[in-house]
């Protein structure tokens, strides 16, 4: 038998004797967040019995601990939605039913209801592995190391702590440079006899990395002391808030461009349900298929029903070991997604079911009766989530303004513009020839995706640039162009030049936040078909006189998502597009970088370009993130 562990990041394996376990059980889940307690109790519903590992001395992770008390997306379904009304049946004064002690509590009660064995304070240090299948850990209780065997194992940590222990191929961060999203801090804090929560997003971290994770966590509790200064504060959370971390190969995975062409895996896991929820306004060095859906087609808060597949749960070549949490089988970008608290709890059960059946048969994970699996699944109502739900504008929670004025309170100043109405779920359908006249609008998004996604693209590209050159209206005209050059036509860059040219101030609307401008949109753009010819344009937007021009001090009142105290964030986004649209040109033409790093080398050497984006101090978010695409920028140019 081999016993893994991680020393300093690195895999270190020890042959080892068949040891004698302190614990036997069915299922093993280490990780009592919010899909780990949820794995736990619907393994133990299902007959198995089940240990609970956590590090803490808390269970119910990010929901509990971490003071994510509410809900964004996610579906509803599954028993997590008995303790919701448990707790706001019990709750009764704290604002929108987010008495985090109270769910602790509940999940407790469920977990004895249903047998689970709680072990906190349990620090897994290694997994036992015999012919390639994993069948226990060694854990540390704070004073020895106890011995835990499985018939199961479920990686509950989010993090991949265990998956860390295998030979499993690991992926961190985004594609093009391994980076990840910001981290939040969720405070709390006391205003007109309500508990409200302070979410801050507070710069990027290697969460990997225990100094870095250290530093940057004890920096941001700092800032958030400050920037409720005049507020009664009332806690700090006991956990960070990690968005996007490492995932993994596995059996099978999601891919966000599948997800967005709309290619369906066979055997689903569940249904999670979210906009692609990525942090971070520096969209510039995101990956090219992701800019088409956010930037150029402006369609960030599409919510989509996203399919999970079964294998993308099971680490390839692993046998005995399951994740449940964040921390699966697919890109960063479908990873922002399938991260609600909600699909989190899901997910757990789901799997919970699966690590029962899988262990209580003597079965790979694959190998169970999928039919049953959904029979009972769809029993719970854990499974369906919105499947039906493929593509839609979901406004639902512009309800929040009906329940704040029905409580008698005042909405935050953001959504005060904002006409309160009932839910409403637009569907979306990706067709040309029913979505094409959406390009004579301001919310083009959904045309510009059909266009892309279009089977015969030369009648699509063809159709363009008549409408195009026929238009009346320069809305149109610059519409058609923005989905022309999406298309990767040359026949777009006179257009797209004129554009970027005028520098207007211009917005698109499909959103209710997020929504991108047109000038950026144009720049990144050019980045992709521009020639040397495009190069002087590009290079005057980084003189330090473009500051003067109108749009950077002119933004519309109904764009207040963009409208940061610390950040010029039209410059920020105008600025970071030309940057690496230079970067591209340089790049396909084969001009010399060296040169280009230079230039961009004095531009960036004295703090000037950073303090014309913002003010914000270092360790703020908006400092950080504007510094950090510096530091891309040149590492990208840098032969």
């Amino acid at each position: 038998m081999i016993l893994s562990i991680l020393e300093n990041g690195k895999i270190v394996k020890t042959d080892v004797a068949f040891p004698h376990f302190d614990y036997r059980c069915d299922v093993l889940v280490v990780g009592a967040g919010s899909a780990g307690v949820y794995a736990a109790d619907s393994a133990a519903r299902e007959g198995a019995s089940v240990i609970l590992c956590e590090l803490a001395e808390n269970i119910g992770g990010m929901h509990v601990c971490g003071n994510v008390t509410g809900y964004y997306y996610g579906a509803q379904g599954g028993s997590y939605v008995e303790d919701d009304m448990r707790k706001a049946k019990d709750d009764v004064f704290v604002a929108d039913s987010a008495q985090w002690e109270l769910r602790q509590i509940h999940l407790v009660e469920r977990l004895q209801k249903s047998g689970v064995k709680i072990l906190c304070r349990h620090s897994a240090l290694g997994l036992y592995i015999e012919d390639g299948r994993v069948c226990g850990i060694r854990a540390f209780n704070g004073e020895k190391c106890v011995d835990i065997q499985a018939g199961i194992t479920v990686d509950s940590t989010s993090d991949g702590h265990l998956i860390r222990m295998t030979e499993t191929k690991l992926r961190y961060g985004r594609p093009t440079d391994n980076a990840f999203v910001p981290f939040g801090i969720f405070s709390k804090y006391f205003e007109n006899d309500y508990i409200y929560s302070f979410n801050n997003d507070s710069g990027v971290m290697n969460h990997y990395d225990a100094a870095d994770f250290s530093q940057k966590t004890i920096a941001a509790h700092a800032l958030v002391g400050e920037r409720l200064k005049d507020k009664t504060f009332v806690n700090l959370p006991l956990q960070t808030g990690i968005r996007e971390g490492l995932t993994f190969e596995g059996e099978e995975s999601l891919d966000y461009k599948k997800l967005l062409l709309g290619i369906l895996p066979q055997k689903i896991l569940f249904w999670a349900y979210s906009d692609l929820d990525r942090h971070g306004g520096e969209q510039a060095t995101e990956e090219e298929f992701f800019q088409n859906w956010w930037t150029v087609a402006n369609l960030a808060t599409v919510t989509i029903s996203i399919p999970v597949p079964l294998g993308a749960v099971v680490p390839k070549g692993i046998k005995g070991l399951l994740t449940a949490g964040r921390c699966l089988s697919c890109d960063t970008y479908t990873q922002s997604a399938v991260r609600m608290n909600r699909d989190m709890f899901r997910m757990g059960e789901c799997i919970g079911i699966v690590a029962a059946m899988s262990a209580l048969n003597a079965v790979d994970a694959l190998k169970i009766d999928y039919e049953d699996f959904l029979r009972r699944a769809r029993k719970r109502g854990c499974f369906d989530g919105y499947s039906h739900r493929r593509f839609s504008f979901d406004n639902s929670y512009q309800n929040y303004l009906n329940k704040m004025r029905a409580l008698g309170r005042t909405p935050d100043k953001k959504y005060e513009h904002l006409t309160p109405y009932e839910f409403i779920c637009e569907p979306i359908e990706f067709d040309v020839k029913k979505s094409f006249h959406l390009l004579q609008t301001d919310a083009p998004g959904v045309a510009i995706w059909s266009c892309f996604v279009a089977k015969d693209k030369k009648s699509v590209a063809q159709r363009l640039y008549d409408a195009m050159q026929n238009a009346k209206q320069s809305l149109y005209r610059y519409n058609c162009a923005i989905a022309l050059g999406l298309l990767e036509d040359p026949r777009a860059l006179p257009v797209l030049r004129e554009i970027v040219q005028s520098r207007d101030c211009f917005f698109f609307t499909d959103n209710r936040r997020s929504n991108q401008f047109r000038s950026a949109t144009a720049v990144c753009l050019l980045g992709r078909l521009g020639t040397k010819k495009d190069l002087p344009l590009l290079f005057e937007i980084l003189d330090e006189n473009e500051l003067k021009k109108p749009l950077y001090h002119t933004l519309e009142a109904n764009y207040l998502y963009h409208t940061q105290p610390d950040r010029n964030f039209v410059y920020f986004a105008i600025s970071t597009h030309t940057c690496m649209a230079l970067y591209k040109i340089y790049k396909r033409l084969g001009l010399d970088m060296n040169e280009l790093h230079e230039r961009f080398h004095q531009l960036f050497q004295d703090g000037a370009f950073l303090r014309r984006i913002t003010n914000a101090k270092q360790g703020e978010h908006a400092y950080e993130e504007t510094q950090a695409f510096i530091n891309r920028l040149l590492k990208l140019t840098k032969k």
